[in-house]
């Protein structure tokens, strides 16, 4: 059985961390397969969106830390390279969550179970987030004597608040599922048993999109809270010159012309 199952359909890449028995706890193999994985949806234009998730009920338990963490112990580091000095290792951790969070193309978090640590640092930077009434949430690192990483410090605060955030990253407890609902941590809530559906369902609907234009939105509104009022609007001039040389913008046009729905083909 291997750690990941990467499943492509009609331009919909699936990413799932296999390792049920371990609550899919994020190991140098789970790492690998994200690197290569995202470095394959970046490249492809057949590849036209992205889902996250987890086997087993769980979404990710977070870093397996037995994994690798202690390099005394083990031949090799928690991403799988040779052992080096933490900093070095989070930093791999950190280019690979960036490159998730800045991928041009949308990205789902689909969130049963618990998404811990690193593994909510995954989510954070996913677009969007949907879960299960039992998914749960933590910012486990304070009950492991460790600071934030996967992101969290930035994303967090961003997604729910400070306030929230402190109280999440200082306690270390768990968060339900109809609290990250509130808190705006997850777009929306359902029955474990529709989960899959709806994600298909959100999936489906971001492959079948203008993918430059999701990649141009997506710039902007994450980069959003930099910006002046001023600058924004310049931001979208230029995003929407941009947007006018595709296909898909000719298609859309096109399709409210003729009162159907648009067919988009991510060019």
């Amino acid at each position: 059985m291997t750690d990941t199952i990467v499943d492509r359909k009609d331009g919909l890449v699936t990413l799932t961390f296999n390792r049920p028995e371990k609550k899919n706890a994020i190991n140098a193999p789970i790492w690998a397969a994200l690197d290569r994985v995202l470095h394959e949806v970046a490249t492809n234009p057949d590849d036209r969106a992205l889902v996250l998730r987890g086997a087993g009920g769980n979404f990710s338990a977070g870093a397996d830390l037995g994994g690798g963490l202690q390099q005394s112990s083990s031949p090799k580091g928690l991403t799988g390279g040779p052992p080096q000095a933490v900093i070095h290792e989070m930093r791999i951790v950190g280019d690979l969550i960036n490159r998730l969070h800045r991928l041009p193309k949308p990205t789902l978090a689909v969130v049963d179970g618990v998404a811990m640590g690193v593994a909510l640092g995954l989510v954070l930077a996913c677009d969007l987030a949907i879960a299960s009434d039992r998914a749960r949430f933590c910012e486990v690192f304070i009950k492991r004597g460790l600071a934030l990483d996967g992101g969290t410090s930035w994303s967090l605060p961003r997604v729910i608040g400070l306030r929230r955030a402190k109280r999440m990253a200082f306690f270390g407890d768990m968060l339900s599922a109809q609290e990250a609902l509130e808190f705006g941590l997850v777009n929306e809530l359902v029955p474990a048993e529709e989960l899959d559906a709806l994600g298909e369902a959100w999936g489906r609907r971001l492959a079948d999109g203008p993918t430059t234009a999701f990649g141009l939105i997506k710039r902007m509104l994450d980069e959003s809270s930099g910006r002046s009022f001023e600058q924004a609007t310049e931001d979208e001039a230029r995003a929407q010159h941009v947007a006018f040389t595709t296909s898909d913008m000719r298609e859309g046009i096109q399709a409210f012309l003729e009162r159907r729905d648009p067919r988009f083909t991510g060019r």
